[in-house]
Formats: C-alpha cells, structure tokens, sequence
C-alpha cells in the first residue's frame, strides 16, 4: 500500500512539475470530451473504474521523453496503413474544444485527461513506440501524457511538440468529431 501510495504521489508531481501546465490547464487542455469522437477514434469512459496498475516512483524511472516531427508521425502512420498493422500508438491530449476546433489526427487514441488517464489504453508490448499531442508547442498535456507513459514502463515515448496545430498547418488529414 505504501509503495501505491508513493507512486500515486509521484505522478502527482511529476505531472504538476511540469513547466508551462497552466497554460493547458487555462485552454482546458485536460478537460474531459465533450463531443462525440471521430469515426476509428478510441475514447476513454470517465466513468468507468481505471484499471490502472501501480506506476513506478518517479525516482525509479526518468520522465523522460523524445520529440518528433509531423513528417515522423505522418509517415509511421502511413506506414501502418500500408502494411495494415500498427507501428505507432497516437494519443490525443486536447481538450473538446480544441478538437472540436482543430479537428484530431486519424486513428489516434482521444485521452479525457492527461494527467490521469487509464494506463490499460496504451499497448500492451510497452516497447511499442507511441506519441502524444496536445494544441502546439505552448501547451504541455502531451509531455503530461507522454511522462505518465513512461513510469508506467513504456520505452518507447515521444511528444508532438507542433501539436495538432502544427499538424494542420503542415497539410496532414484530420478527423473532425462527429455531433
């Protein structure tokens, strides 16, 4: 119990540590959905009881993370497409709005919260690479995400800095919720 405990702590801090949080916070970047998903997404219930298994202490593992472009994410996503099997997990950490507004990237997973989102989403071979983002570059819920991946025991985690703004403005496809 004390080991949980200590974990469940971590990850609070880890998660308010994190530099630039409010901005998201204030742009409702961790707000739970509103809006229905898009067709192919997944969406966590909040209502549902997390399955979360203990994440390790944050002195146990580092938080950290790499970054990629939307050239990257854009091609491992076409490369599943044309090989029918996925070689990357995409995790949206935006909130309704912003999804509402910018639309989200085709196949990705729509998390309601990026700090406390049900660990039972992500793959279960934690060596699968997977990507978080959120709006762009100014707001962290991706890195939230992306680090609670990490002490969770994936090896394999990146951040989409440009966001789905930056994926936009790139020319890449979205998704726009339905309802």
């Amino acid at each position: 119990m004390k080991t949980l405990v200590t974990a469940i702590l971590a990850a609070v801090v880890i998660s308010l540590a994190a530099p630039g949080a409010q901005a998201c916070k204030k742009s409702g970047a961790t707000a739970a959905a509103t809006t229905a998903a898009p067709a192919g997404a997944a969406v966590v219930d909040s209502s549902a009881k997390p399955t979360t298994a203990p994440v390790a202490a944050a002195a146990d593992k580092p938080a950290s993370f790499k970054t990629v472009t939307v050239a990257d994410v854009a091609s491992k996503l076409q490369q599943s497409k044309a090989t029918k099997k996925a070689v990357i997990a995409v995790f949206d950490a935006n909130s309704a709005e912003m999804r509402a507004s910018a639309g989200v990237i085709p196949t990705s997973v729509l998390l309601l919260s990026s700090s406390s989102y049900d660990v039972a989403l992500l793959p279960t071979d934690k060596a699968t690479p997977v990507v978080f983002y959120c709006a762009n570059e100014k707001c962290t819920a991706s890195h939230t995400a992306a680090r609670r991946a990490i002490t969770a025991g994936h090896s394999d985690v990146a951040v989409l800095s440009a966001g789905i703004k930056g994926w936009v403005a790139a020319g890449q496809a979205v998704d726009k919720p339905v309802g």
